[in-house]
């Protein structure tokens, strides 16, 4: 019997979300939807609101990776991602973003079939025929990556530009962030007996965290392989013949630009006005971030809360303190 129970750690208790009652208004509201997104919407609107937390996430996971770099993930919605104003350059930063978004909706969708928290999918009770050695079993709520990967291909590969190179930078992309996934799942297990021995354990299978998988994504990014598309072969090919990449590596079809200067077309704020780190020469160093171009020193006062005490029963009492801060600013 303990075998049909996952013990959920460190994670609030799911509910069902309530039905959507008019699902054609609420997927008419999501304005950057194509004809074929709009259509999974109407057949399953309780995944949709997985869709964009699992993009808006991706998206913060690429601005906390790429913060102290020139380019910093400047993209204030899920807009810029899908829908026809989307971003659409051709470099190894958009290919790590492809895979972050694709990434990040696997896994909320994934983890609504886990909750319980919609009705079109659940758990994945599948488990291998033959027993493990051991003193542990098969059981459990497993990550349903099947319909999670099966949903996630059907609704974020349905965004094409019609354009075929960058359609299949885009398609690979999106597919290597959900192998990522794939590849990096894990056991997990929890003890049963008494006076808290372990005597059988209880196992199954569980994704790894998104902000693991955003850093192995990142990983990734720096080994990104340039690639072209060829219409002979109706496929991308390496521009180095030596450099063959896998379906779990990421690509891209036009070098970088140096994100100095702002260039909307390029997804590029620029680096005027960003703080620095004067005593760094790596990445977030002023040499770097600011392009030679040089930078401003700036104080300014910070008052926090300091010397705190804690008084029983209940509260904490704190002093408020000021000090100076200095902080570099690029030219």
């Amino acid at each position: 019997l303990l075998a049909l129970f996952k013990v959920v750690e460190d994670q609030e208790l799911f509910t069902p979300r309530p039905p959507i009652l008019d699902v054609g208004r609420y997927c008419r509201e999501h304005l950057w939807f194509n004809k074929r997104q709009h259509r999974l919407c109407e057949l399953h609107p309780n995944l949709v609101p997985s869709v964009k937390e699992g993009a808006i996430e991706g998206i913060q996971e690429c601005r906390y990776h790429f913060r102290h770099k020139r380019w910093n993930c400047p993209l204030s919605n899920i807009t810029a991602v899908f829908g026809s104003n989307r971003l659409r350059t051709r470099n190894r930063e958009m290919a790590y973003l492809q895979s972050m978004v694709s990434a990040g909706i696997m896994f909320h969708v994934t983890r609504s079939c886990e909750s319980g928290d919609v009705f079109d999918c659940g758990c994945d009770t599948r488990y291998p025929q033959v027993n493990p050695p051991g003193d542990w079993t098969w059981g459990g709520c497993s990550d349903n990556i099947r319909y999670g990967m099966y949903f996630t291909r059907q609704f974020v590969d349905a965004s094409k530009e019609g354009e075929r190179s960058f359609d299949a930078m885009t398609k690979h992309n999106y597919e290597a962030g959900r192998q990522l996934i794939v590849n990096n799942m894990g056991k997990k297990c929890k003890c049963y007996g008494v006076s808290a021995s372990c005597t059988s354990r209880v196992c199954w299978n569980s994704m790894p965290k998104l902000r693991e998988i955003s850093s192995m994504l990142t990983e990734k990014h720096t080994r990104a392989h340039h690639v072209n598309y060829s219409k002979k072969k109706a496929k991308l090919v390496p521009i180095q013949e030596r450099e063959r990449h896998t379906k779990q590596d990421l690509v891209y079809l036009m070098p970088s630009p140096d994100y100095c200067e702002a260039n909307r077309r390029h997804g590029s704020v620029g680096t005027r006005g960003r703080l620095c780190n004067k005593t760094s020469t790596g990445v977030g160093g002023c040499e770097l971030m600011c392009c030679g171009r040089g930078y401003q020193t700036m104080i300014r006062t910070v008052t926090e809360s300091c010397h705190c005490r804690f008084y029983w029963c209940c509260y904490v009492e704190c002093e408020t303190c000021k000090r100076q801060e200095e902080l570099q600013l690029c030219n």
